[in-house]
């Protein structure tokens, strides 16, 4: 999948790749994450230098989590104080997931390319694209990967009171920059 996005005058794009694993070991994972999805969004932006930092915030709904969507941070910054999985210059999304459970399980991933205006306040965060990934796994435990959808305005809303309660000291713009995917 193609998003495309713009920033003043500005052009990007995000290309989303989500496969089934075909070789754990070779991503950093184990043999039994054989079939789990991985994800991999690459950027480009026409943006340089400190215009083309940019932060992934990724929410995922597992299939215990009463409360629904939840923020994934990457397991090193799970103390952090930033809503941010990845972040950097054009930075890359990958994900791997390895949540084996027995029985019918739905994972859903919403990753949200951001960026901050730093002009504006160093502690905005101003979703770019949006898409929704993961993966289903039926009663006898055989996995299927979801396809790849965009996500729009009202996704990222409807995640902005949680994340706002989880990081208090930073604001959430609303959705609207999502709606300019082209």
């Amino acid at each position: 999948m193609e998003i495309r996005f713009d920033v003043g005058d500005e052009r990007g794009r995000v290309l989303v790749e989500v496969a089934p694993n075909v070789d754990p070991v070779a991503v950093g994972k184990s043999e039994r994450d054989r079939g789990m999805p991985v994800c991999t969004a690459s950027v480009e932006f026409s943006a340089r230098g400190y215009r083309s930092l940019l932060g992934w915030v990724q929410l995922v709904c597992e299939p215990s989590a009463a409360a629904g969507f939840e923020i994934d941070p990457f397991d090193l910054f799970a103390d952090s104080s930033a809503p941010f999985a990845w972040y950097g210059f054009r930075p890359t999304l990958f994900d791997a997931p390895s949540r084996w459970r027995s029985g019918v399980v739905r994972w859903q991933a919403h990753s949200f390319l951001t960026i901050g205006p730093w002009d504006v306040d160093r502690r905005l965060v101003v979703p770019l694209v949006g898409f929704a990934w993961g993966y289903e796994q039926d009663a006898e435990d055989r996995l299927r990967v979801s396809p790849v959808r965009s996500l729009g305005p009202a996704d990222w809303d409807g995640h902005r009171g949680y994340m706002a309660e989880r990081y208090p000291t930073w604001r959430f713009g609303d959705g609207g920059p999502l709606a300019a995917q082209s």
